[in-house]
Order: C-alpha cells, then structure tokens, then sequence
C-alpha cells in the first residue's frame, strides 16, 4: 500500500492459476504512486477460500470494486488485469463503468471462449475436482513463461511452484468461471477511460489479434512486449510498470 493514498488507487487483478504474488516484481519496479496499490487472490487461489456461489467471474468483479471502496475510500480505480484479471477488469466495466479510473488489459482478451476452448476448461476442471492440485504445474508454466535464454529456467520454476501451491477445487473453480464469460468487446467500446493493452511477443494463450481487437475497441495502440509470453509483468516488471505508471498518471489527469 502507499503511505500517502492521496491519488487514484490501482487495483491488480491476478492471472490464473497463480496467486497475487506474481505482481511483487511490478510493485518493486513501479516509482512511487500517489494512490494505494490493491491486490488480492480470487476464489480458491492463495489465501481466498471457496465461495458458497457458483463460479462467476462477475461475482469477483462485484467484490473487488466493493473492497476497493472500503479499503480506499475512492468510488473509482484503476484495473489491471492480466489474462483472467484482464477479464475481471472487463467485468467491472460491464458491471461499474463508474468505478473505472482507467483500465489496462494484460495478455487477455476480450472475446469469449471458443466451444473448443470451453470444453478444454470444463474438462480440466472435472479433472481437477477434489484433487490436491493441477496435474502439471511445470508444463503449465511451460506455456506460460515466453522469456528464452538463461533467465526461462528461474522464471518457469517460479511459476510452477505457485501453480502447486493451489488445491484442485480452486483451479477447477477458476475454469468454469472462465468458461462461462461472455465476449466485453462491446463493453470496452462504451467504456471512456484511458487505457493500455499489451501483450507478449510470445503470448500463445492471448495473442497479438486479441490485442488489437480490444484496443481498437478503446481506441488505443495494442503493444507487443519482445521477448515475453502471458506473464508479461512477471517476466518484463520493469517495463510493464512503465506503462502501468503511465496509466494511473492520465487516470490522474483525467479526474
């Protein structure tokens, strides 16, 4: 959090399967903002348990602008959200356009799932049901992590040792929520607010046409990271915060 939250606060919305944690290198990176610095784990991952209702990405976003509130004392934040988080984001601009300072989109993507893709989620996640964790935490972060050279070892034991530490019925959790989301690319259309979209070069999951689907939909440049894949704040901390400072900076402008 920052000592003096005097600014536009900045909400950081988490990637699936891992937990808030991949966000410690960005904030170590980020310059000092003038606004507090929120993140926190959804449903079933890290320190968050299991709701009672069913999976839904809208019920996250109904949570999160609440607890933005109260913890801030602002009406309005900026969201950044990195491929699951990208989709929370465009929740709470479908559910609260009135909550959104400014809205960046990390490796996500606006459109729906395919019926491929959505079978895919729905079958891991029978899988995973009642199990001690996903079945392959290293080949998860396999395709996750884009970064090659010397750097790609460290990068993908990180990642896969957090996928381990969540249990089946999370990630489960997690991929029928996804599963069930509708295309927000009209959503992001009627949004006005400043905005940023990016996507690593070698993003297999999100990919560069998402990208610029969605920022033609703000209005904006789609940017393409050299050298990253999905996790692009996790991999290129340095900079992502650039360009997350940036959007909180014209979020600050703008109000």
């Amino acid at each position: 959090m920052s000592l003096v939250p005097d600014g536009t606060p900045l909400v950081l919305l988490n990637a699936f399967p891992v937990d808030r944690s991949q966000w410690d290198p960005l904030i170590d990176a980020l310059p000092a903002l003038p606004g507090d610095i929120i993140t926190f784990d959804v449903p079933g991952i890290g320190d968050m348990p299991l709701p009672d209702e069913e999976p839904s990405l809208e019920l996250i976003a109904d949570a999160a602008v609440l607890a933005m509130r109260e913890v801030t004392g602002r009406d309005k934040a900026v969201w950044v959200g990195c491929s699951m988080g990208g989709y929370i984001a465009m929740a709470v601009a479908e559910r609260h356009p009135e909550a959104v300072a400014g809205i960046g989109l990390l490796g996500t993507k606006a459109a729906a799932d395919t019926d491929e893709a959505r079978e895919a989620r729905l079958a891991l996640a029978e899988k995973v049901d009642g199990a001690d964790g996903h079945p392959d935490p290293r080949g998860a972060a396999e395709g996750l992590v884009g970064t090659q050279g010397e750097a790609r070892e460290a990068l993908v034991a990180a990642v896969a040792a957090n996928i381990a530490r969540h249990g089946g019925d999370g990630i489960a959790w997690g991929q029928r929520a996804m599963a069930a989301r509708p295309d927000r690319t009209e959503v992001l259309g009627a949004l006005e607010a400043p905005a940023l979209v990016a996507v690593g070069e070698h993003d297999a999951i999100a990919g560069e046409e998402a990208a610029r689907a969605m920022a033609a939909a703000l209005g904006v440049e789609a940017l393409v990271l050299e050298g990253v894949g999905h996790l692009s704040a996790w991999e290129a901390p340095e900079r992502v915060a650039a360009l997350v400072a940036d959007l909180v900076d014209r979020a600050d402008a703008a109000a």
